[in-house]
This record gives C-alpha cells, structure tokens and sequence, in this order.
C-alpha cells in the first residue's frame, strides 16, 4: 500500500506542525518575493521534501503562481509524481560529485519547458563533496533568471556556511505526540483500520520520535502484522518499546538501593529478546516522564513515585544516562557496562564516598547527600564545610583543593555565571 507515499499532504494546509514555513512561503508566493535559494532542515520524516514539492507547484501551477496551488492541473500532477521536466530532484548521496554538479550548472542556463521557473531540489545536500559545493556556490551567487534551488538537509551542519548564508533556512521541527496521533486516526479511519485503542496510536507516535513517515509506516507495518485489528501487544513486540513496569521496577530498585534487583531487571530484559538499545531509549523516554512528573509539569504514570526522589538523584539519573548512550555507542560488548552504571544508580551516594562532609549541589533549596542522608545546603556551605577525612590523604586541604578535586570527580565545568 505504502501509506506514507499516500497520504502525503497534497496541499499547505495538509501540512502539520511546520506554520512558521508554511505562512512564510505562502506569503512568498502571494508577494512574488521569490528567494533564489532555499533550505529545509530537520530529522527526517517531518516534511522537508514535501514543503520543496508544494513551493514548486505554487510556482508552475497552470493557475498562476499561487500560495494555494490547484493540484489537479498537468504541472501539479508531474511534480506531486516527480516527472515534471521543470522540476529536478536529486539525491545528494548519489549524485555528489563536481561532475554531476557541472551538469546541473550546464541545465539552469536553458528556461522553462513548461512552467514558469526551474526547481532544482536537491536531497541529503550535506552529502556534496567540497568540490561540489565550490561549483555549486558560483551559481548561487549569480543565480539564473527563474531558477530556484531548494535544499533539504537532516545535517546542516556539515553544509558550509558559504552555501547557507546564500540560502533562506526554515528549521522544521519534529512532529508533537498529539499531531502524530491525530493524523494516525484519521488514516486508520479512511484505510478501514480498527485499533485496540487510542493507546495503540499514541504508542506508534511516540515510537515514530517526531517524524509522521516513519509513524504512518509503521501503522501500516502494524497493522499487517496484526493481521485484523492492532492491539498494544503487537506494536509492543513490533516496535521492541519496553512496558513501562520495567522502568518502574528499576526506580523503585535505584530508592530502594537494591543492587541485586536492578541486575535481574536488565537480565530479564536481555533474556526476554529486547535489545540494549531498546532499553536505552525506553529509558530515556522514563526519565523525561520522571522529571516532568517530579516538578510538576504533567501527571503521568510516575507521578506518585517521584515524590520520592530528590533534585540530586533526579540530576545524577540523567548523567548516568547519558554515560549508558557514550557507552552503547561506542563498545562492541556493552553489557557489562550496562550493570555497572545501574549498580551506580542504585549506590548514588558511592560517588561521593571520599568526600562525605561536601555538598555539592550550589542551591539553598535544593537536596544534597551527605552522610547518605538529603540535607538542604546553601551557597556558603559549599566553601565552609571542609571534609572530615578528606581525599588524598591531606586532613589539611584547603576548601579550594576540595572544590578543585569536586570538581574532578563529578566533571564539572566552570561557567561565566558561576564556579560550576
């Protein structure tokens, strides 16, 4: 069927959550303000393609250049099926080389066939070689008369800055959970889809991370997996997401400085065919659930058992995760590693073992450990309290050689606004 190819919008208005491109290429085309060069950013699946496709129609349209085009006219047709002689559309990972982009230099020179503008829209730009982009930047500076570039781009950081200050940039944005599931619904209803619940949606949305591509493709991965209706239980075993009892078992184990318990979790886990990037992500999703439940930004399932952590824990739950993330990237063999930084979760206080007496969270409201006991602390604090067997063997050192091995040991960095 392939659905995302489908039902990909048709119009501006069909475009979901990117106003601030749409109404700004709208009013492009009603003005006649026509940039020479463009560039759409973002993760992929969220419309960047999409947006270049409409602009080129409001630009042929056999109506006139318009902010709405008709869609059902020849121009139209040709560019939503990419087959519009006026409207090229290139893979920068394929087509990367200086040759290619001499050729396409050579192809500007000569006007319109059948519209009224020529629309080079090149894909993965990033992917140019430095060669290329030199080429390409000669054109850019001395565009040709009815010619436009549009580039889309998931890296637009490895676009030199030459080629980007020549281009009007539009950030797009990945997609809200809310949107996601809306669009969902309504594809499900006009394809005669029936889902367990709205649950099943929300789900494939927040497996989707953003992008409504890979969310519609996947319900339609799911629903042919399901073979009838899709249930929880399917999209769960399609997408590897976690249940969210997993994380709450392991919350429970990090407050309950059960050692032995969180190893089993991540033993079962391993055991029941998730993958540690799975688990890695689920956890992730959990702690961001966490802290907007511990300060109250949303009720959610965690709710109840974020009462029982602290600011400490909460600020060093986020750090570790992000040592799991440096970690699954980078070992062949992670699982071990793995251990170790929940085994660190469940032992929050063995990181500041050699320095018992020292707060170091800079906050007069804020929880530290000392002594494994939370303690409110204050700015002053943090100079006058000198440890009662300091590190290093020196019950001398001074309150800067503490704050300098602090320092070390949580890997903090100075900043403008303070020590820490």
């Amino acid at each position: 069927m392939n659905l995302a190819v489908k039902y990909r919008p048709k119009t501006f208005s069909d475009v979901v959550n990117q106003k601030h491109a749409v109404i700004t290429l709208q009013n492009a085309l009603k003005t006649m303000n026509i940039g020479s060069a463009y560039m759409f950013t973002g993760p992929r699946g969220i419309g960047k393609t999409t947006l270049a496709r409409l602009f080129a129609k409001g630009l042929n349209c056999e109506k006139g250049v318009t902010a709405d085009p008709c869609g059902k006219c020849e121009n139209c047709l040709e560019i939503e099926e990419s087959r519009n002689v006026d409207v090229l559309e290139i893979d920068g990972a394929s087509n990367r080389g200086i040759d290619q982009i001499r050729e396409l230099r050579e192809n500007v020179r000569f006007t319109p066939l059948k519209g009224r503008y020529k629309v080079i829209i090149i894909d993965e730009v990033h992917m140019l070689t430095q060669e290329a982009f030199n080429a390409l930047l000669k054109t850019l500076e001395e565009p040709p008369k009815n010619v436009v570039f549009i580039f889309a781009t998931t890296e637009p950081n490895r676009v030199p800055d030459t080629v980007k200050s020549r281009t009007l940039r539009f950030d797009l944005r990945p997609l809200e959970k809310q949107h996601i599931v809306e669009r969902l619904k309504k594809v499900a209803t006009l394809e005669s889809m029936d889902f367990e619940s709205d649950k099943v949606l929300e789900l494939i949305a927040e497996a989707s991370t953003g992008g409504l591509r890979d969310a519609i493709s996947l319900l339609e991965q799911a629903y042919i997996y399901s073979q009838g209706v899709i249930t929880l239980e399917k999209v769960k075993e399609l997408t590897g997401i976690l249940p969210q009892e997993i994380y709450l078992e392991i919350f429970n184990s990090i407050l309950d400085k059960n050692s032995k318990g969180t190893v089993e979790i991540i033993e079962r886990v391993v055991a029941q065919g998730y993958s540690l990037e799975d688990f890695q992500k689920g956890f992730v999703r959990a702690a961001e659930a966490l802290l907007k439940a511990f300060y109250g930004l949303e009720k959610n399932e965690f709710t109840i058992l974020a009462s029982r952590f602290n600011e400490f824990q909460i600020l060093f739950l986020l750090r570790v995760l992000k040592d799991i993330e440096l970690d699954l990237r980078s070992l062949s063999n992670p699982k071990i590693f793995v251990d170790f930084h929940l085994l660190r979760l469940s032992k929050i206080e063995s990181e500041l073992e050699l320095l018992p007496e020292v707060n170091f969270i800079n906050s007069s409201s804020s929880p530290a450990i000392k002594n494994g006991t939370a303690v409110r602390t204050t700015p002053e604090s943090l100079i006058s309290e000198t440890p009662s067997e300091p590190s290093m063997g020196n019950k001398e050192a001074p309150p800067k050689d503490i704050i300098a091995y602090a320092k070390e040991k949580l890997k903090l960095k100075e900043v403008k606004n303070g020590p820490y």
